[in-house]
């Protein structure tokens, strides 16, 4: 329930774009942030060894984890274990289709150099990126008062479609915190992901085709029991022969 309340309040949100300045930290318990519902799948820029990178690689996950983080930043240094970990273990199961990812924020002695550094000492091996400004925008949704101050680190959830269905602001204290709200968002994406219609799909194989209409068609006859909300492609409530002219045709390219 408390999901989908959130679900709905982002959809009223209104985000505007802010001055990108870089702040101050935070050592407490995450709390939940503003940028809920913001899509950033159209950010542009570079990992920390200066290949391109962009929104599309969203599209190949369920769930991407994209953790905000500095090299001075102490809290942010304290998490990245965690954060390890979870790269770990959902590397071990790919067909999940779980990312984690590095947003490295650019300021003062937080510099490519230094981030590289740190994550080779400290043997991280998920991907990190430099920041752009749409995960600045995502930084300042917290900044209410137009202060020019954030805090960091910052944790977005991200579905395949680069829309924000979670935000944390602090530093996650233990593995297990982190666990469970990936854990429960995964399911809960891939739940929404399979109830996801195709009209005419009625097999569920990703195409229609000459097969999905003959099931159609045998369905409106009678000879096959069961619902299948794919094959009312017309969408008058019931199954016909109708149905199974248009998945025909649509199988034909017509």
């Amino acid at each position: 329930m408390k999901r989908i309340l959130s679900l709905m309040l982002a959809a009223l949100l209104a985000l505007g774009i802010v001055s990108p300045a870089l702040a101050k930290t935070t050592p407490e318990t995450p709390t939940r942030g503003d940028a809920i519902g913001m899509n950033i799948s159209d950010f542009s820029t570079v990992d920390l060894d200066g290949n391109p990178v962009d929104g599309s690689l969203f599209h190949d996950n369920t769930l991407t984890i994209v953790n905000m983080w500095a090299t001075w930043c102490g809290p942010c240094r304290q998490e990245m274990p965690h954060f390890q970990a979870i790269h770990e273990q959902y590397s071990a199961t790919p067909e999940d289709d779980v990312k984690m990812l590095g947003v490295l924020l650019i300021n003062g002695s937080s510099t490519v150099a230094s981030g590289r550094q740190f994550i080779q000492q400290n043997g991280i091996t998920f991907q990190n990126i430099v920041h752009c400004s749409t995960f600045i925008d995502v930084l300042y949704t917290t900044d209410d008062n137009n202060t020019g101050s954030v805090s960091i680190p910052q944790t977005v959830l991200v579905d395949r479609n680069g829309v924000i269905r979670d935000h944390f602001v602090g530093a996650f204290s233990t593995l297990a915190q982190l666990e469970y709200i990936v854990n429960d968002w995964l399911e809960f994406l891939l739940d929404e992901e399979g109830s996801a219609i195709t009209p005419g799909d009625v097999d569920n194989d990703g195409s229609v085709s000459i097969a999905d209409a003959v099931t159609v068609l045998r369905m409106a006859m009678g000879l096959v029991d069961g619902e299948n909300p794919a094959a009312d492609v017309n969408g008058n409530g019931s199954v016909d022969v109708s149905d199974a002219v248009t998945v025909l045709r649509m199988a034909m390219g017509l």
